[in-house]
């Protein structure tokens, strides 16, 4: 049984449905996956909904709730509480569990997610994920350049995580130093394990940035070319991260944001419509982002059997 841990609000409801059905479309065993949802204000209707998508695949799905006073001293920002779930792992996941599978509401899962384990370089980890592609705030946190994972994707060890408290540690430090920590939740992991995390191969959380200035990337991370190309070509993960990528907002320029709307469509999400958030300085932007329109495309047709196959 492979455990699967998603934390969600209801603003994010048709996402967390897509993510899920992406996940189980392309799983040669959904019956063997177990979907954990931290709750962060889910209706009765969605979770309905959630429950009846899942049901033909056999797969299980529970709900974990946390009390408010847990979130006290923490912000909110653009991302809602519910990313602060996972630092209370050990509070909300059944003890019995050795390994969980961490992963954002807004990527969609491509490749068959049991055999992320086979893709382990090591089975001596104790949280493994792929760095952080293009900036990052590793500066300020004191870490080395690469040494910065992106949440998008975590495969967690959860007796290391217990034994290291390493979920209390970074709610302490999140509390403490909130002004160093740009992305909470990540800013706080990143600083607690400080470099000692195992690294996942590029294509288990396909990152945006990858697509821009390829070479200059390949460089900044040391990796080597085939698995940037791999990661643009056959990902298995897709994290539409970061301004312009969300597939669901007007003028998003993610090159493979066709593939979110495939999965969408067998949500009970599917008649969704595109959110419209522009105002007169994003349309400006948008209009300086045209200059890197050029790139996407070309980058875009790298993942042409990918896109094809999703149509």
């Amino acid at each position: 049984m492979l455990h699967i841990f998603i934390s969600c609000d209801e603003n994010y409801a048709p996402h967390l449905a897509t993510t899920i059905m992406s996940i189980l479309d392309n799983c040669q065993k959904p019956e063997a996956l177990s979907f954990i949802i931290g709750d962060g204000g889910l209706s009765s209707d969605t979770i309905s909904r959630l429950h009846a998508m899942i049901a033909p695949y056999q797969s299980q799905i529970t709900f974990t709730y946390l009390h408010e006073s847990k979130f006290e001293g923490l912000e909110v920002k653009r991302y809602g509480l519910s990313i602060y779930f996972r630092l209370y792992l050990s509070e909300v996941i059944d003890p019995s569990i050795q390994h969980i599978v961490c992963i954002d509401c807004d990527t969609i899962v491509v490749g068959d997610i049991t055999t992320i384990m086979d893709d382990l370089p090591t089975q001596d980890f104790t949280l493994a994920a792929v760095e952080n592609i293009g900036r990052s705030p590793y500066k300020s946190l004191g870490l080395e350049k690469g040494k910065y994972f992106n949440c998008g994707l975590m495969l967690i060890n959860m007796p290391r995580w217990k034994e290291y408290n390493i979920g209390e540690r970074a709610l302490y430090f999140l509390r403490k130093h909130p002004e160093l920590c740009l992305y909470p939740e990540q800013s706080a992991l990143n600083k607690i394990l400080d470099g000692q995390w195992t690294q996942l191969p590029l294509v288990w959380n396909a990152q945006r940035p990858a697509y821009k200035i390829l070479e200059k990337r390949m460089d900044e991370q040391h990796r080597a070319e085939h698995e940037f190309l791999e990661s643009i070509k056959k990902p298995k993960m897709i994290h539409y991260m970061g301004k312009g990528s969300k597939p669901w907002e007007y003028g998003s320029l993610h090159p493979l944001k066709d593939i979110y709307f495939y999965y969408r469509a067998k949500t009970p999400w599917a008649s969704g419509n595109i959110v419209n958030n522009k105002t007169l300085k994003k349309s400006i932007l948008s209009y300086i982002e045209l200059q890197k329109l050029y790139k996407y495309h070309k980058r875009r047709s790298m993942s042409q059997e990918l896109l094809d196959a999703h149509r």
